[in-house]
């Protein structure tokens, strides 16, 4: 009989188990179990009963190191960054050397900046210094790594580590992780940085032309329907400049989280629900949007943004 990570938490809050055999049940499915739903439950409810013993933290640590799927290890290391902070650093030098994962770099990365100590700022210098050493973010698609590598040599001059706090280490690393894991996933990527923090201020994710001409090869349009595609978009946090023009992108929810965009290009997408403008207008540093081509352009005018604003509502009339 399969017993549930939501059974074992009300037999545990019933009294009819003590902790430490809702704790091996737990850790039993996690290690029993492929079902990634059922394995992420039964982290959950370890979080919620808040166990550090030390055979648990070694537990979460071989998850860590050795576990097949991504979202499981990332689960690991935030369990461990919750709960374990103090005696993490070994286990997260040895991981962000070795993760292939985005978001599990990404928390580990994060965890480095919470342990907070001359060793974990040291380990975030190390990996930023390796991307002098990385010539192409990705061979197969041709992106070299031009930008980063001359911009990285000019900045450590005027920058010396001493004088860089962990999150700004850990912001340069985010960024360069997320465009390098952008280049895997989408076919076709431009972005500037800014040389003077290290950080992407522009990014160009549009596809050049708006209908597929037969004859193109399979995946050579990006077809970004959804913003979530986009991974690691709102850990962007200086970006700037979006371009998103001629793709399939109806809801643009998750943008409000890009504070600091001034320019957003959004023609020939299907962006049609009223809602959006809601989601737009909370960007206060917008100064110049682009919604041509997309059926909201019909339903709306020039003042229904802030004042701030210049609205680009149909390419004909300016």
């Amino acid at each position: 009989m399969d017993i549930k990570p939501q059974t074992i938490l009300e037999d545990y809050n019933n009294k009819r188990i003590d902790k430490s055999t809702a704790t091996k049940l737990l850790t039993s499915i996690i290690e029993k179990y492929n079902e990634e739903k059922l394995r992420l439950g039964a982290i959950t409810i370890l979080n919620t009963l808040k166990i550090k013993t030390k055979s648990l933290f070694e537990f979460f640590e071989n998850l860590l190191l050795s576990d097949s799927n991504e979202v499981i290890r990332n689960a690991a290391a935030k369990y461990i960054s919750t709960n374990f902070l103090e005696i993490s650093l070994p286990v997260f030098q040895w991981v962000i050397q070795h993760e292939t994962s985005y978001y599990c770099s990404i928390t580990i990365v994060n965890s480095l900046v919470k342990i907070n100590t001359s060793e974990s700022k040291s380990i975030l210098f190390t990996q930023i210094k390796k991307i002098r050493d990385i010539k192409s973010l990705n061979v197969d698609k041709g992106y070299g790594n031009k930008k980063y590598r001359k911009a990285l040599k000019s900045y450590f001059k005027r920058n010396p580590i001493n004088k860089l706090s962990h999150k700004q280490l850990a912001a340069i690393l985010i960024n360069f992780l997320t465009i390098q894991n952008l280049t895997e996933e989408i076919h076709n990527v431009y972005f500037e940085l800014d040389e003077k923090r290290l950080l992407i201020e522009k990014l160009d994710l549009s596809d050049y032309l708006k209908f597929e001409v037969k004859g193109t090869p399979w995946g050579w349009k990006n077809n970004i329907r959804r913003l979530s595609q986009i991974t690691g978009l709102s850990n962007l946090k200086h970006l700037k400049t979006l371009d998103l023009s001629n793709n399939q992108i109806g809801d643009l929810k998750g943008i409000t989280e890009l504070k600091n965009l001034t320019r957003l290009v959004l023609p020939n997408n299907q962006i049609s629900a009223l809602k959006n403008l809601e989601y737009i207008n909370q960007l206060s540093n917008l100064q110049f949007i682009d919604l041509c081509g997309n059926d909201i352009s019909k339903n709306v005018k020039n003042e229904d943004f802030n004042s701030n604003c210049r609205v680009l509502l149909n390419r004909y009339v300016q």
